[in-house]
């Protein structure tokens, strides 16, 4: 009982974050994200990343988002990115594909990323590892 209570604390905190922006941006900054990824240097995954982020955290255009996180990881096979579609898949409502991408984020990252991005991550990979049970 305390596991299924824990998992659905957990998801309401998650979805209740992305609820917080999903309201969407302005035409304006989309055009403004559009912008920034074309004026963006060729090898600058970091602000594919960044993009895709604030497009899926909106609930904006997250096809366009998955498209920036692919061309970030042919730059840069990185943790991030990882993150990011199993956020993608969150939102598409494939639980299995964001566990799975939440995975590799860990792999990639283990030595990499920060420790409260690490913790971030790990924290989504239980909460979604354990509801596929």
């Amino acid at each position: 009982m305390k596991t299924i209570f824990s998992i659905v604390l957990v998801s309401l905190i998650t979805f209740t974050s992305f609820a917080k922006t999903a309201e969407g941006p302005a035409s304006d900054k989309m055009s403004k994200l559009i912008k920034m990824v074309n004026n963006a240097d060729k090898s600058d995954w970091v602000t594919l990343n960044k993009a895709a982020s604030y497009n899926i955290n909106w609930n904006a255009d997250i096809e366009l988002a998955k498209q920036w996180i692919e061309a970030s990881i042919a730059i840069n096979d990185n943790a991030e990115a990882y993150e990011l579609l199993g956020d993608y898949h969150l939102r598409k409502g494939d639980l299995e594909k964001a566990y799975e991408n939440y995975y590799t984020a860990l792999e990639k990252g283990m030595f990499s990323l920060r420790k409260s991005d690490f913790e971030r991550i790990q924290r989504k990979n239980l909460v979604f590892g354990r509801s596929l049970k």
